[in-house]
């Protein structure tokens, strides 16, 4: 349920923070005041698309966000791993560069995962619904709702997925016999060629190192020895002349403790002129070149990286490649075998399938006549005695849909002798929201222990009045004792009928128009819905009008 809403730098509101309790709230105003704003907003918040042009005019940033009941969505919150309390806030915000960015908690997630919460909290009823009940899989999902068939449907889609994966590995085995031998023959090559390579624990960086040794033996030891005699051996070499100044430096610091320090230098220094004659000696001892040694270090280090211009850039790359490639060659080896349990897992998902669609089948049969009952029975009471409504089930052309074996349609006529026809053929605007109104009604009987909800209803009262207006008010009323409603409403007996009323209207600050929300008090009521009564000039006449339907809700 719907606890607050707050919406900045959205159209032509800059600043509005609603709070919203239970029952019935009506939102009036005049034409072109804005009101659809505040469904807009619950829209984005329910999956719908943003666009720049939602920004307000030299904002930064645009931001809708608003506070719920976790109860509707918990269910969602766990499938996602999500953490949440009794409560959560949902945000949505778009920045000057219109990019878009979605939030739970105040924690970042995906548009999707926030449409797929937002969805669960608040069921938008409006101007877009004709198209949704166009679409085949809104009626499934009404039929599915009302009949309980939840689990049902996740088990012939579950084994729809299986019996596609198993056609798809079967099909793509079927592909690979056919040039099976071929293949066969390239994957022992390639396999018989990484392995001759003997690449386990080979070390190519020490290989190359060794090579660089080989290839440059006479100059190393060249250049050793000339270090060993500027170190150690030649006349006035480094360690004579460090072992000097170690000796001057002990006289000094007997004489001068302050000079001890040079004297540890000086020590140090000894040590690291030996340390670098050793090292000279093993430049000047170093091997001699060794050609066959040579050769043999680099026609190994040429096969290397032969094998790495055709299978990886590394030798751990070379070896992943030689065991998918064994893999590969185990399945062809196998081929028919494995063909053969491909075909047995398909057939064992189809028959799944097969037993699970035709269960939901009957379900969704049972579902429709029951469903479609309740729905005429909730447009004769507003104000459609004779209106029939059918929901319609016909094969489905796809195999293994994970949707199930049929298509579903809405079938309507709203007065006697008129032939069944698709319900967006033949339903008025006033019509069309009156049989939105029944479905939500029909759909609430078999909601009545699931946590309440938020129903927006906008242009519920399109192309209705008078006695048919107050039939559709106690409607939504009703439907208030259960969920949270909302409602658009330009009618005044629908807007008497509410627990509450908010008022939206424009006004021109410094030259900026704002939409302003109002909520409103009783006398602000009665002026509001005489207004709506009687137009531009409100009359005691009208005033008293709005009282009288007031005073009967």
């Amino acid at each position: 349920m719907l606890r607050d809403l707050t919406i900045r730098n959205f159209a032509i509101v800059e600043d509005v923070r609603l709070s919203f309790g239970d029952g019935f709230t009506a939102i009036t105003g005049e034409t072109g005041a804005g009101k659809s704003i505040l469904i807009d907003a619950l829209t984005l918040l329910a999956g719908g698309r943003a666009s720049a042009d939602m920004r307000r005019q030299g904002a930064e940033k645009m931001s809708v966000a608003a506070r719920f009941d976790t109860g509707p969505a918990a269910a969602v919150l766990r499938e996602a791993g999500l953490a949440f309390e009794d409560e959560i806030v949902l945000r949505r915000e778009m920045g000057a560069d219109g990019r878009g960015r979605a939030f739970l908690d105040d924690e970042p997630v995906s548009a999707r995962i926030l449409a797929k919460i937002g969805e669960a909290f608040v069921s938008i009823h409006g101007q877009n619904d004709e198209q949704s009940l166009l679409d085949s899989e809104k009626p499934l999902d009404l039929l599915e709702e009302f009949g309980g068939l939840a689990d049902s449907a996740a088990v012939v889609t579950a084994s729809a997925m299986r019996a596609r994966a198993a056609a798809a590995r079967r099909d793509e085995l079927t592909a690979s016999r056919r040039d099976r031998d071929r293949r066969l023959d390239l994957l022992r090559y390639e396999i018989e060629e990484i392995e001759a390579a003997r690449l386990g624990g080979v070390d190519e960086e020490g290989l190359a190192s060794e090579r660089n040794r080989l290839l440059h033996a006479d100059r190393i030891r060249q250049l050793g020895e000339a270090a060993l005699a500027a170190l150690s051996e030649g006349e006035g070499s480094a360690a004579d002349r460090a072992g000097e100044a170690f000796r001057a430096f002990s006289e000094l610091a007997r004489i001068d403790t302050s000079f001890a320090q040079a004297q540890s230098d000086a020590a140090t220094l000894k040590e690291s002129i030996r340390d670098l004659a050793g090292a000279a000696r093993d430049a000047a001892g170093a091997a001699d070149a060794d050609p066959e040694r040579l050769s043999a270090l680099e026609s190994r280090l040429e096969a290397i990286s032969r094998l790495r211009r055709k299978y990886g850039a590394t030798v751990a790359e070379i070896l992943s490649y030689r065991e998918r490639a064994q893999a590969e060659r185990d399945t062809l080896d196998n081929l028919e075998e494995e063909l053969a349990r491909c075909g047995t897992e398909h057939a064992r998902a189809a028959e799944e399938y097969t037993q699970a669609a035709a269960v939901l089948t009957r379900g969704r049969g049972e579902a429709a006549a029951g469903l479609s009952g309740a729905i005429e029975r909730e447009l004769a009471v507003l104000a459609m005695e004779k209106a029939r409504f059918r929901i319609a089930l016909s094969p489905r052309a796809e195999t293994f849909s994970p949707r199930g074996a049929e298509r579903a349609e809405i079938f309507f006529a709203a007065n006697p002798g008129e032939e069944e026809r698709p319900l967006a053929r033949v339903a008025s605007g006033g019509e069309l929201s009156r049989v939105q109104l029944a479905i939500e009604s029909a759909a609430a009987q078999r909601r009545r222990r699931a946590p309440a909800r938020t129903l927006v209803f906008d242009e519920v009262d399109a192309g209705i009045g008078g006695r048919v207006a107050e039939v559709v008010g106690k409607k939504l009323k009703a439907l208030s004792r259960r969920d949270q409603v909302l409602c658009i409403t330009h009618v005044p007996q629908i807007a008497a009928l509410a627990d509450r009323q908010l008022r939206v209207s424009k006004r021109v600050v410094a030259g900026r128009t704002h939409a302003v929300v109002d909520d409103l008090e009783r006398q602000e009521r009665v002026e509001e819905i005489a207004r709506m009564l009687a137009g531009e000039k409100v009359t005691s006449t009208a005033r008293d009008h709005a009282r009288a339907l007031l005073g009967a809700r």
